[in-house]
């Protein structure tokens, strides 16, 4: 029984660890602080809610049908973890080279609410890299430990967006992007390894 239960914690703390560096709560509360700061507080709420509760709902339905999402569209789990890889190469680059994933001009920012959907709940929260480990995990870990994981990185991503003026205040801008760094560095290992594993099926 013990061991059941040390091997269901492992599968959960793994699973959430790679979600975590996935979706990467504190490189986004970068590009959320950025679009949201001059905001009042009930919309900056507003958007925090729509960008989780939206990537959210994607990640539970490939976490739940992912297989059969991706097999309506002709697409083998293959093909989608080695494309899913290299599409996390960049955003990792650039968490590594700049500390946030993306490049945000707010001279452009004109609707929060539609910035809410696009970047943030996707392609940064729910991009194709946490879509594909949504699918591997609900697969090899089961539904229950991946649907687990997800609920607590969303929660902390929900969390880090309400408190992303506190964190600027307190932690600086300096030390949230050194620990995005670090955290980039972990993505580009997760990448490097979803683009093996799909190589290594596909010529298996």
């Amino acid at each position: 029984m013990r061991m059941v239960e040390a091997t269901m914690n492992a599968d959960l703390a793994r699973a959430f660890i790679a979600f975590l560096a996935i979706v990467d709560p504190v490189g986004n509360v970068l590009v959320f602080y950025l679009i949201t700061r001059s905001l009042s507080r009930a919309y900056q709420l507003r958007v925090a809610a729509i960008a989780v509760v939206t990537a959210g709902a994607m990640l539970v339905l490939f976490s739940l049908a992912g297989r059969e999402v991706l097999g309506l569209l002709g697409i083998s789990g293959e093909s989608f973890r080695v494309a899913a890889g290299g599409l996390l190469l960049l955003p990792a680059y650039r968490l590594v080279a700049s500390g946030q994933p993306m490049e945000v001009d707010e001279s452009e920012v004109k609707d929060p609410e539609q910035l809410a959907l696009v970047p943030l709940a996707t392609p940064l929260m729910a991009g194709p890299g946490a879509l594909a480990t949504a699918i591997s995990f609900g697969e090899t870990l089961g539904r229950t430990t991946t649907l687990l994981a997800l609920g607590g990185v969303l929660g902390l991503s929900f969390a880090s967006f309400v408190a992303a003026g506190w964190l600027f205040t307190w932690l600086r801008p300096a030390l949230l992007q050194l620990l995005s760094r670090l955290v980039g560095i972990v993505l580009f290992a997760i990448a490097v390894e979803f683009i093996l594993d799909g190589l290594r099926a596909y010529f298996r």
